[in-house]
């Protein structure tokens, strides 16, 4: 997924060079930034369940902080791509095996 936010925000750099409309290239420039911030946090999600589920409830608090638009629209992403992940590792993670106390 980083991946491919990041191809869109070279594409959008790309689309910033060949505009000459300063309130089109800022709204590019925004669009590309928010892309890159998001793309930045996907890619930095933790890879233990622990630290994961710490990402998790992070996100929901910036979530209900968030007071702008776009904001908002990138921690729903990061937010989704963290539970998404979080249920993958859940899913294959193994049971812990019992411990058998040793008779003597």
């Amino acid at each position: 997924m980083p991946k491919l936010l990041r191809a869109e925000v070279a594409r959008l750099h790309q689309a910033i060079r060949l505009t000459v409309d300063p309130v089109a290239k800022r709204k590019l420039a925004e669009r590309a930034l928010e892309l890159a911030q998001e793309a930045e946090a996907i890619a930095d999600l933790p890879a233990d369940v622990e630290a994961l589920h710490a990402s998790v409830a992070h996100y929901r608090y910036m979530l209900a902080d968030a007071e702008n638009i776009s904001k908002q629209r990138a921690l729903k992403h990061v937010l989704q791509r963290a539970e998404d992940k979080l249920e993958q590792m859940s899913r294959h993670q193994q049971p812990p095996k019992p411990h058998r106390l040793a008779v003597a």
